[in-house]
């Protein structure tokens, strides 16, 4: 009798305790937590490549509607592979175009991937 009381109680207490053991997100923590990322993203931005908080701002904007906007390119199913890798390669020149104005190329080297970057004019041996 005891241990048909413990297991239907045990089974209840799993029952109740069910609904709290996940974490509902509310419009209000998700927008929280955006903003908790993109003061992260600014601090390491600010602090990796030596710039003040405007600069940081404008990198994090620029690097955060890159994201966006390959987010939307890898989703789109109409497009093939070739089509895909050029609209991506476009995206990146055009991300790539803007860091280029904001930093120095010692701060570029820092961000933008060497796969990226536009290699320098060969040298003529002579």
């Amino acid at each position: 009798m005891k241990l048909l009381f413990y297991f239907s109680f045990l089974i209840l207490t799993g029952m109740v305790f069910n609904s709290y053991g996940q974490e509902q997100k509310h419009p209000k923590q998700e927008a929280s937590i955006a903003a908790q990322r993109q003061k992260q993203e600014r601090n390491y931005y600010r602090k990796g490549l030596g710039v003040d908080s405007v600069k940081a701002a404008q990198v994090t904007q620029v690097q955060g509607s890159y994201k966006a906007a390959l987010n939307i390119i890898i989703a789109d199913t109409s497009l093939n592979e070739a089509a895909r890798r050029a609209r991506i390669s476009a995206l990146m020149e055009v991300k790539n175009q803007k860091l280029r104005g904001l930093l120095s190329p010692a701060q570029q080297e820092k961000i933008i991937p060497g796969t990226e970057r536009v290699p320098a004019k060969p040298k003529k041996q002579l």
